[in-house]
């Protein structure tokens, strides 16, 4: 028989999650799932998260998952300098379910350009 880490309860040993609180308990594997839109982590075995039935994704646990972040720099570069580029690279980020990266970037490669353009515009004495 299994303990929960979490809620104490006794579970069967073939149970992977607290039939009670739905902590994970027992040995998981190297790798675990998790949601892409509300973050929660699952065992190997889950394919839909509980909350959102969103389909689940794989997280390798030897990397910490907020490590991604920060590598996104550079399309937001290239979205200023190359508006056209930087909205199809929003537009793929849209298409990858990562809808926060994909509007920032399609805002950003258009709001950007026009600012400076009317900054511009302005210190050469067009308006």
């Amino acid at each position: 028989m299994k303990t929960c880490p979490k809620c104490k309860e006794i579970n069967g040993e073939n149970q992977i999650k607290c039939f009670k609180c739905g902590e994970t308990i027992g040995v998981i594997s190297s790798y675990k799932k998790f949601c892409p839109k509300c973050g929660q982590i699952y065992s190997s075995q889950t394919t839909n998260c509980e909350t959102c039935s969103t389909r689940l994704e794989v997280k390798d646990t030897r990397t910490s998952y907020a490590q991604s972040g920060g590598s996104d720099t550079w399309m937001y570069i290239v979205g200023i300098l190359i508006p056209i580029v930087g909205i199809i690279l929003g537009c793929i980020a849209i298409a990858k379910d990562d809808n926060e990266l994909g509007k920032s970037l399609i805002i950003t490669s258009i709001v950007v350009p026009m600012v400076i353009s009317v900054l511009l515009m302005l210190l050469m004495g067009f308006f």
